[in-house]
């Protein structure tokens, strides 16, 4: 019951947002020395409501299905501890607008994300924590650089604030602190690895919550971030190349939850794509809109995986319309809404990106080619999903026809399946700055009609590619599944690097100096102090019988000769 009214209470606040016109900022002193002051506040406005409200959305319709999913689980409420700590911290960073006092939620996220992804305790899973963790520390230290700047400025508040002076380098850092969080490129590497984690944790952190910390960053400073021309170009190159990667990568990908995760990935692209042309709260509508279908897309994933033996492959997973209906059609809303299909949320958000990016003169083409080739592939393995998955036969054994679905599994999937139809015009027709007049010329709209039929269109070339040259998935499949090889560019030589230099230290101090000064050195030289009293003790006898008779020997001459 109090997990339902959670889910009413995020409803609300979505809604109340939509219409609330208004900001107040709540400031309680903490702390004041000389000039300096810290205080704890509290920003309430449209954007922090509305995105408090798909939190907790997401986090009780999450919490309703960990109650099926988790169920076995020997440690469940340890485990949900850890779940709601993570959405303390995200309404914390949420809501405070002051820098200093917003680095308790941006490290409890940090810290909370490698708890969850490290639940299951294999060697897999601890990787991929210490992957995201240390990922996640780099976004810190740029956080700690934004405080130090703004040391000069009086005031720590970075939540929709004008600087009084220009900061050459405080765009920059802003928005690579978001870079991180987003798993933008050159830090995508860790979002595919936190995969390890229980699906639940998926849904939530990886899809909804964690992964849009970084955007929502950078939108809700945008006034500093827009002042440093090079940072948003940066954004946009880096964005788009991301936007790319992402989507081509999840075209050859087998495991699901990881096509999910590339997903999540080149939308956050998109989101970051849509703020470096200086549309911030076009961003933050698809960012509101995606969480909400991602959360359902990962849950009905994780409704199908547990009842598969826990089955990621797609290659295994074939004709599951049959058994699990309420799973596949939550599957299939979601997915149609991430494809931009007409009257879904997605559609309201996404398309408008895609429009407004077209009418900006600063865009070029080229950015408009990488754009539509990276919505393209969203096409394109959301059509492999439904073919192969839902529809397919991949000659499975598939002993079941019909699975039961709990009652905690298909509650969550109401509450968002809700949203992932209706939030999108809902939020477009109350809130202002989400209803944008759109001016195009009939080649740019029918451009925009033709990506998810051309994504689909490629997806059936490459059957019948692959259909009659096999070795084509064989040389190509390692390049894309690597994304580019980029995890190897990116985490690898980071982690080598480390080892190379603890095997050196290890060698030059704890098996070198340190062992030669240390309790190796004693040993060496208590063994040859031992060793002599040894020699001496074995020939003491012989050496008192050779003094002895050195001794009476020279006695006896003595008396002779005297």
């Amino acid at each position: 019951m109090g997990l339902f009214l959670l889910i009413l209470v995020g409803y609300f606040f979505i809604f109340t947002g939509s219409v609330f016109g208004k900001s107040y900022l709540f400031e309680v002193p903490v702390w004041e020395k000389g000039c300096l002051s810290l205080s704890f506040s509290i920003l309430l406005d449209s954007v922090s409501m509305i995105f408090v409200g798909t939190v907790l959305l997401i986090s009780g319709s999450v919490a309703t299905y960990c109650k099926w999913y988790m169920a076995e689980e020997l440690y469940y409420n340890r485990f949900m501890k850890l779940v709601w700590l993570f959405v303390m911290s995200m309404m914390l960073m949420i809501l405070v607008p002051n820098l200093v006092m917003l680095l308790i939620g941006w490290d409890g996220l940090g810290l909370t994300s490698f708890l969850l992804v490290a639940y299951y305790q294999n060697n897999k899973s601890l990787s991929a924590a210490m992957l995201t963790a240390l990922t996640n520390r780099i976004g810190d230290v740029f956080v700690l650089f934004s405080v130090s700047i703004f040391l000069s400025e009086g005031s720590w508040l970075i939540y929709t604030y004008h600087p009084v002076q220009t900061w050459v380098n405080l765009g920059f850092v802003v928005v690579f602190a978001g870079m991180t969080k987003s798993a933008q490129m050159p830090f995508c590497a860790w979002l595919p690895a936190a995969m390890a984690a229980p699906t639940p944790v998926s849904s939530l952190v990886h899809s909804s919550t964690l992964v849009t910390a970084g955007v929502y960053l950078v939108l809700r400073s945008f006034y500093i971030v827009s002042s440093d021309p090079f940072a948003m170009q940066m954004l946009m190159f880096l964005s788009l190349f991301t936007l790319v990667l992402a989507g081509s990568s999840a075209v050859f990908a087998f495991d699901l939850k990881k096509v999910i995760a590339l997903s999540t990935l080149s939308q956050l692209s998109l989101m970051m794509f849509s703020i470096s042309i200086f549309l911030p709260f076009v961003s933050f509508f698809h960012l509101v809109t995606h969480a909400v279908f991602k959360a359902l897309l990962f849950l009905g994933a994780g409704g199908l995986i547990h009842m598969n033996q826990s089955i990621q492959d797609v290659r295994s997973l074939s004709s599951l319309w049959q058994k699990l209906p309420v799973s596949m059609g939550a599957m299939s809303v979601a997915i149609v809404s991430l494809s931009g299909a007409p009257f879904m949320s997605g559609f309201f958000s996404k398309d408008l990106i895609i429009e407004l990016s077209m009418m900006d003169s600063s865009v070029t083409y080229g950015c408009y080619l990488l754009e539509l080739l990276g919505l393209t592939f969203t096409s394109f393995y959301s059509a492999r999903i439904v073919f192969s998955v839902m529809l397919g036969s991949n000659y499975t054994n598939n002993n079941i026809l019909r699975a039961h679905e709990h009652w905690y599994m298909q509650a969550p999937f109401l509450s968002l399946g809700m949203g992932a139809v209706l939030l999108g015009s809902v939020l477009s027709s109350k809130v202002e700055v989400f209803s944008l007049l759109v001016v195009l010329e009939s080649w740019e709209m029918l451009m925009i009609f033709l990506i998810p039929f051309v994504g689909l269109s490629l997806w059936w070339k490459l059957l019948s590619s692959l259909a009659s040259n096999p070795w084509l998935l064989v040389k190509t499949s390692g390049f894309f599944m690597s994304m580019w090889f980029m995890e190897s560019l990116t985490s690898h030589p980071v982690k080598t690097s480390f080892f190379k230099g603890s095997g050196v230290v290890f060698q030059t101090l704890d098996q070198g100096w340190l062992e030669l000064l240390g309790p190796q050195g004693v040993y060496v030289g208590l063994a040859k102090i031992s060793y002599a009293n040894e020699i001496i003790q074995k020939n003491y006898f012989t050496y008192q019988l050779v003094m002895w008779g050195l001794v009476m020997s020279g006695a006896l001459v003595l008396t002779i000769f005297m």
